[in-house]
């Protein structure tokens, strides 16, 4: 693959996850106001830290090209999830906002159908593993 195609596959993976990225870092200077706000949707206490590590740190890690296929799975199921629990009803707004979250995991299928390509640490793990003695899988 040229070096194009893998800094278009780089730059895949952080634009899939720009929009959760700073998603999360919302969520963690304004964590009183989300909580308010996933209660009123009654949503449990204890979603609020998991969609924070997934989305800030499952950002990095995708950018990073680091378990990504198993990162991008949990990142379609916060899609889909939180597309329902937060935009119910029908308004042209909720709509829009659904629809963003649905298109974003087309993305995240994506990289779980191909992976994070060859400028990420999974690959470089996998090569690493593959050409240590002393390391067996």
């Amino acid at each position: 693959m040229s070096n194009v195609k893998n800094g278009i596959w780089v730059l895949s993976r952080l634009f899939a996850v720009g929009l959760y990225f700073t998603s999360g870092l919302d969520k963690i200077t304004h964590y009183d106001e989300n909580i308010n706000l996933m209660r009123e949707h009654h949503v449990s206490g204890y979603f609020p830290p998991l969609m924070i590590l997934l989305e800030a740190a499952g950002s990095i890690a995708i950018t990073a090209g680091f378990l990504t296929r198993f990162t991008s799975i949990f990142m379609v199921i916060l899609s889909i999830m939180s597309g329902f629990l937060f935009y119910p009803g029908y308004s042209h707004a909720h709509l829009m906002v659904w629809l963003k979250n649905i298109s974003c995991c087309a993305g995240f299928l994506l990289l779980i159908i191909h992976g994070a390509g060859n400028w990420s640490l999974d690959n470089w793990l996998k090569k690493y593993f593959k050409n240590n003695k002393y390391v067996s899988i």
